[in-house]
């Protein structure tokens, strides 16, 4: 899908886990996509933080980490759904027991460490969107030089103050096919996943 709606460079982030990111990864080469690995954490506050890894091995470490700091609670299948492990161009091939879309024991400080100990970038996700939007969550947006890129939901106001002076992302964050926009959001630089992620490190440095 997306490459029909036309985009060079995705990034997979499911809650908590990346297990799925290989076969992402693997779809990816075979339709022209570059893909970067990746989760969308949530820290004890319940905000929701981006983790983009230059490597799959990067990722499935962290992913390991992030895991363990989730509560001993079952996913109920009959509420929630499977949660299933893909492998080998979307085959079934196992299914991770802990509900994902719990909170991590960790904050927001150690969810971003997390990922910066894993060579991986975080980016607080949908900062203007619902309870688990860094706004919603914490009630403001903390002022620069505190995440100096953000992600912003298109779909509802953004405070201007939350956006001033940081270097934002967009993204249609999609839970299904349909919901994968077009090209509609570009960065100045090659159409690889490393180049993106480069760029993003490199102004997500301290202002």
């Amino acid at each position: 899908m997306s490459k029909i709606k036309g985009l060079d460079v995705i990034a997979v982030t499911d809650h908590n886990a990346c297990l799925n990111a290989e076969d992402a990864m693997a779809a990816g080469r075979e339709y022209g996509v570059e893909v970067i690995p990746g989760m969308e954490i949530t820290s004890r506050e319940e905000v929701h933080i981006l983790g983009y890894f230059y490597t799959l091995e990067d990722a499935l470490k962290a992913g390991e980490e992030v895991y363990a700091h989730l509560p001993a609670i079952d996913n109920n299948p009959l509420l929630f759904g499977n949660q299933i492990i893909m492998r080998d161009g979307d085959t079934p091939s196992g299914t991770l027991d802990k509900l994902l879309i719990n909170a991590t024991d960790l904050s927001v400080d150690e969810v971003c460490e997390l990922v910066r100990r894993h060579h991986g970038v975080p980016v607080p996700a949908h900062i203007n969107r619902g309870s688990n939007g860094m706004i919603g969550a914490l009630g403001l947006m903390p002022f620069l030089p505190e995440y100096p890129v953000v992600e912003v939901y298109k779909g509802v106001d953004c405070p201007a103050y939350a956006m001033k002076g940081r270097f934002l992302l967009h993204s249609s964050d999609a839970h299904h096919l349909e919901d994968i926009q077009e090209q509609v959001f570009e960065l100045d630089t090659e159409p690889t996943a490393q180049a993106v992620l480069k760029l993003i490190e490199k102004m997500n440095q301290p202002i």
